[in-house]
């Protein structure tokens, strides 16, 4: 399948708004139960904008603009709470730099694969939605970003893991998956 630039455009716009979520192992560590509280106040938001524009095509005003703009389909798109709730179980679960590198995987190297994806892939693997190109993006992604803080064995065990994570997910559930696991499976190599 073939995608136009004005949909690869969109995709990292998309993809874009993971970046603050690179915040949250930071704000965590200083202001615990505000960081939880933000993204649960975001999470409902974000939930009850998206039942309104399903339900009744009218959407919370900044939340429903960028919904409208950028989702992928016109049923319910749960992957921003996925992302919302995974980083902040990662934060809960294990230590800063693992919490880290969770996000790095879901916010840096799902982008950097669904970009190169789109754009360069043309082979599906088997069934699933994703391309050989795209995943092998993700996987030299998390392991250069993996590299620094888990040394070379630990992102190369995680950056695998976590491109199966990503390869297999469902739409929009390795946003939940893979600060969680990710950040599990760095913390062995901490």
């Amino acid at each position: 399948m073939s995608f136009t630039d004005f949909e690869i455009k969109r995709e990292l716009e998309r993809k874009s708004l993971h970046i603050p979520g690179l915040l949250v192992p930071f704000t965590y560590q200083y202001f615990p139960y505000l960081t939880l509280l933000v993204l649960g106040l975001v999470s409902l938001l974000y939930y009850f904008s998206e039942v309104r524009r399903i339900s009744k095509g009218n959407p919370l005003p900044v939340i429903g603009y960028l919904t409208n703009k950028l989702t992928r389909s016109t049923h319910l798109d749960l992957a921003p709470v996925y992302l919302a709730v995974g980083l902040g179980i990662a934060a809960i679960a294990v230590p800063f730099k693992a919490a880290m590198a969770g996000a790095l995987l879901v916010c840096v190297c799902d982008a950097v694969a669904a970009v190169v994806g789109m754009k360069f892939g043309r082979r599906r693997i088997f069934v699933i939605k994703k391309t050989y190109l795209g995943t092998l993006a993700f996987f030299i992604a998390a392991f250069l970003v993996l590299w620094p803080l888990l040394g070379w064995r630990g992102a190369l065990v995680t950056g695998a893991v976590s491109t199966l994570i990503e390869a297999l997910a469902i739409e929009g559930i390795d946003n939940f998956f893979l600060p969680i696991l990710g950040g599990l499976l760095a913390n062995l190599f901490l």
